[in-house]
């Protein structure tokens, strides 16, 4: 099956990789009580929770082996029409192939690959159709944005690889911020990483929700943590940064057109 045109270039799923998949179902469910949580039936020892907004799935929860050393972090699938070409140019421009593409009978066909600064997606061919809404849900993922060290260097990399194109928007209070393109939709955006950041260079994911100082209250009420307080960014809308119980980051997010 041809994979849709109007995704192509768009984040359509995301996975939580954890090594505490009850302890991350008990939290997330929690702070999204609009999530529907499925565990479904693998093989081998890992586990796979499907999550479901809306009357559609958005993305799971993967549980690994804590002797893997893998910390817990989201991830995003890109759309792509070719998987395979994806990881080849990623592999041609500096970048690394963590894990080589794989099929997924009726889901399709992705792999797991490293930018050269370090952070980490999955090119996605999608086999089954699949719909973006519109408009922002409650709990479903709004943006997504990395973080990086060399914002030059990044956007010049990821337009190769996924064809996007890039512009700069001027933003009240925080300088230039880069957004990147998928023929007329933006798509995601790239911040520099603090300097003094302990965290590698990474894709961070964003929720949409109603009330961002709630929810951010509603984090730190379950064990998790904040690390930039709820805040508004003139024109754009109001925003937080937080991190799970065992460390995996997102943020939260009204966006200022919902006002």
């Amino acid at each position: 099956m041809a994979a849709d045109a109007s995704i192509l270039g768009r984040f359509v799923w995301h996975d939580l990789i954890t090594t505490n998949v009850d302890g991350a179902v008990d939290f997330y469910g929690k702070l999204f009580p609009e999530w529907s949580i499925e565990k479904l039936e693998t093989e081998g020892a890992s586990q796979y929770h499907v999550i479901e907004v809306a009357g559609q799935d958005i993305g799971g929860i993967v549980g690994v082996p804590e002797e893997s050393g893998i910390p817990t972090h989201w991830i995003g699938y890109v759309a792509v029409e070719d998987c395979d070409a994806a990881v080849k140019r990623t592999v041609d421009l500096g970048g690394n192939c963590l894990v080589p593409a794989i099929d997924v009978p009726q889901v399709g066909r992705f792999a797991i690959v490293q930018d050269p600064q370090g952070a980490v997606l999955k090119p996605f061919r999608i086999q089954k159709q699949i719909a973006l809404p519109a408009e922002p849900i409650v709990g479903r993922p709004a943006w997504n944005e990395l973080l990086t060290k060399d914002v030059a260097a990044a956007r010049d990399f990821y337009c190769s690889v996924f064809g996007w194109s890039s512009i700069e928007q001027p933003v009240e209070g925080m300088g230039t911020y880069t957004l990147f393109r998928a023929g007329e939709r933006d798509v995601a955006g790239i911040m520099p990483l603090p300097k003094d950041a302990e965290a590698p260079p990474n894709w961070l994911t964003y929720f949409h929700v109603e009330d961002v100082d709630s929810r951010a209250h509603t984090v730190e009420g379950l064990g998790g943590q904040t690390f930039v307080a709820p805040q508004d960014i003139p024109d754009v809308g109001r925003m937080s940064v937080h991190a799970d119980p065992t460390g995996g980051f997102f943020a939260l997010m009204r966006g200022a057109s919902l006002d």
